[in-house]
This record gives structure tokens, C-alpha cells and sequence, in this order.
């Protein structure tokens, strides 16, 4: 099973090193609360369907971006 769980790249961004920083600390939030959620499905009383539409709810969350189409 995968998912995507896209986030903006942090180090395409230009700027100064605070912006910089900046962006690395939002992306680590980003994947920090989706980790944090994905740990606490509550995997054993999922049925077999779910967890898959799980991971893609948790790549839609704050700061997702669109997966490429190709």
C-alpha cells in the first residue's frame, strides 16, 4: 500500500536564510502531524479498505500539494 504525502520542497525555496529556515520548519511540521496521525489509526479494528483511503486522507491535510498526474 502507498500514498502520496506531498509537500512543497523546501529547498527549491529562494531567499534569505531565515526564509530558508522557514521552510524546512514548515515542511518538518507538515510531516510531523501526518507521521502523528498516521500512528494513532487504530490499525487492528481497521478493515481491510481502510487504511489505504486513511493514508490518503492524511496526504490531503494542511500543506499538501497536488501528486503529479503523469
Amino acid at each position: 500500500m502507498t500514498a502520496h504525502w506531498g509537500i512543497e520542497d523546501p529547498a527549491a525555496v529562494e531567499g534569505n536564510d531565515i526564509e530558508k529556515e522557514r521552510a524546512f520548519v514548515t515542511a518538518f511540521k507538515y510531516l510531523k502531524n501526518r507521521i502523528s496521525v498516521f500512528i494513532s489509526l487504530p490499525i487492528r479494528s481497521l478493515d481491510r479498505m481502510a487504511p489505504g483511503a486513511k493514508l490518503r486522507d492524511i496526504g490531503r491535510l494542511d500543506g499538501a500539494t497536488p501528486r503529479a498526474t503523469s
